[in-house]
């Protein structure tokens, strides 16, 4: 469990800057030492006491309109990904593998269009709403989703604690459901994982600490160009994994 708490702690230092990133980024990297199910049920639920720490101390930054259309269209599509989850989970190599391709498609042509071409503005709205639909799908799925979501609210939001306190609040619902759909459906805890989970709760409200102040001295513009490079790199570890797995 000693590489659960290193992860923990490095990525939600991350997280407690950009609102995102603890699960596409440490899922993958810790499923190759503990396997996927666990490695998700540890990421995620310790990622929801992050989630809780900002939102107590972030809420009233956040846009109320942005996260109710957000959750109008991720709602509907969670229980598509539950029960995708459901039948498909001994083909989790597959799914991490597409889902991999897809984000780092999407960040890295952002990151390509705003360094190399100099485009300030937002994406193509096609790109914008299928990236929201599919991330809803994955979010349902593996708690994955951000990186695709964030496409969306990357075009409606601009200031990045705005940016933060939003999408920390779509997290601590989406993963509230899904946390019970797991815990009463599928019956996938263990007291082990509660235990871990509880354990890592210092580690968490300290990296909150660190990333909160790191936060503050990043400004909008290096902070948009900092989300699109940390789903590059989300991306690129999910392909990895997945291609580590199919060995």
């Amino acid at each position: 469990m000693v590489y659960f708490y290193i992860i923990i702690f490095l990525l939600h230092i991350m997280e407690s800057i950009s609102g995102f990133g603890s699960t596409t980024i440490g899922i993958p990297i810790l499923s190759l030492f503990v396997g996927t199910e666990p490695a998700l049920l540890l990421v995620s639920t310790a990622g929801h006491v992050l989630c809780a720490v900002v939102f107590l101390t972030q809420y009233k930054k956040t846009v109320l309109r942005e996260l109710f259309i957000i959750l109008a269209v991720i709602m509907p599509f969670l229980p598509i990904g539950y029960l995708l989850y459901a039948q498909l989970r001994g083909h989790e190599a597959m799914l991490r593998l597409i889902m991999g391709l897809i984000v780092t498609f999407v960040s890295a042509r952002e990151i390509w269009r705003r360094q190399i071409k100099k485009e300030e503005g937002d994406p193509p709205r096609w790109l914008v709403y299928s990236s929201l639909g599919l991330g809803a799908v994955a979010q349902g799925m593996l708690s994955m989703g951000g990186a695709l979501i964030n496409v969306y609210a990357l075009t409606r939001i601009k200031d990045k604690s705005a940016f933060r306190a939003t999408m920390v609040s779509v997290w601590l619902i989406t993963n509230t459901i899904s946390m019970l759909f797991r815990l009463f459906v599928l019956k996938a805890y263990t007291r082990e994982i509660w235990y871990a989970v509880l354990y890592s709760v210092p580690l968490v409200i300290v990296a909150f600490i660190i990333g909160n102040r790191l936060h503050h001295k990043i400004s909008d513009k290096r902070f948009v160009n900092l989300v699109y490079s940390i789903q590059l790199v989300s991306g690129l570890i999910s392909i990895a994994s997945a291609i580590f797995l199919f060995r």
